[in-house]
């Protein structure tokens, strides 16, 4: 498991995770894909995004967890990421983890 970033919304805390499909869903049987997941302090997986998600899979995850309640900063330190275009930048930054 790597993490990626975190953030702070209405006082919970949330956690991108790099880390195999496995370790994400708790699930042995699950694989050893990897994925980039959003969880809260206590380890509820809030979405995931496959290495191979396409744009239209990001966005949701994004507009899912603008539902929650995290801005736009907060998604950017939550991503590691900087700038516009927030959905392709997480796109390469899935595509391009090991």
């Amino acid at each position: 498991m790597r993490t990626i970033g975190s953030a702070n919304s209405s006082g919970i805390e949330y956690e991108a995770i790099w880390a195999s499909l496995s370790f994400i869903n708790d699930d042995q049987t699950a694989g050893s894909s990897k994925a980039l997941a959003v969880r809260t302090q206590d380890g509820v997986n809030q979405t995931v995004i496959s290495r191979n998600a396409t744009l239209a899979q990001v966005e949701s995850s994004l507009r899912h967890l603008r539902r929650l309640g995290l801005t736009d900063s907060a998604l950017h330190r939550l991503f590691n990421c900087k700038g516009a275009n927030l959905p392709q930048q997480i796109k390469r930054l899935v595509s391009s983890l090991t």
